[in-house]
């Protein structure tokens, strides 16, 4: 009965220093200077402009979107993004791209600032959503000139995103985020010559990926 009750008493012990070393590994929450780069598969969604679908004009993207700030408190990340996103043309885009013997290449290019809140700022996994305003600039080769290309320019009025940080380090984190941003294109430029867009209308990127976060 001794025996089996030490053996007891040291599988305890040795269970919670167990337990306590994990915690130990877990980083503990901080504050200041925060960078994170994501990346994964943007879908368009809505519409370019009235009777024109998004992804009538533009097929899917692979972003690179930059998280640059810092965290005011634990739970608060203040700061900017900028993002950049390349892809295929799609639609009627596509058909007279290829009678031009265009490239029929498309690229986003955002940039604004953002908001986020930390649910679990000193847990090893870190939920976190997110809020933005901005602006998004979409160029589409529909020829095999400067002059053949067409730029859609508007406001994104909303960028909601939410994800998880998994806290490896003091200096590194990553996890799965998700990102849905919200916007209307206001102009429209081809060649030299530039215009209010008619008819506007809201359009929408999905976007699903990794984050790798620095300092989390």
């Amino acid at each position: 009965m001794k025996t089996g009750a030490c053996v007891v008493g040291l599988l305890g012990i040795l269970g919670f220093s167990g337990i306590l070393q994990a915690q130990e590994r877990v980083p503990p929450e901080r504050r200041g200077f925060q960078l994170a780069l994501r990346t994964g598969y943007s879908v368009p969604l809505g519409n370019t402009a009235l009777g024109t679908k998004l992804s009538d004009t533009t097929g899917g993207q692979v972003p690179l979107i930059v998280d640059v700030g810092a965290k005011l408190i634990p739970e608060l990340f203040l700061g900017g993004y900028f993002g950049f996103g390349i892809g295929g043309d799609a639609g009627d885009v596509q058909r007279l791209c290829n009678m031009n013997g265009g490239g029929c290449v498309s690229a986003d290019v955002i940039a604004g600032i953002e908001a986020q809140y930390q649910i679990l700022p000193g847990g090893s996994a870190d939920p976190w959503l997110g809020y933005g305003v901005g602006i998004e600039s979409i160029a589409l080769s529909t020829g095999s000139n400067d002059n053949n290309s067409v730029t859609y320019t508007g406001w994104q009025f909303a960028r909601l995103s939410g994800g998880v940080d998994f806290r490896l380090t003091r200096t590194f984190g990553i996890g799965p985020f998700a990102d849905l941003s919200l916007g209307k294109y206001s102009s429209i430029t081809q060649g030299p010559i530039s215009a209010t867009l008619a008819n506007q209308e809201q359009h929408e990127w999905l976007t699903i990926g990794a984050r790798f976060v620095f300092f989390p």
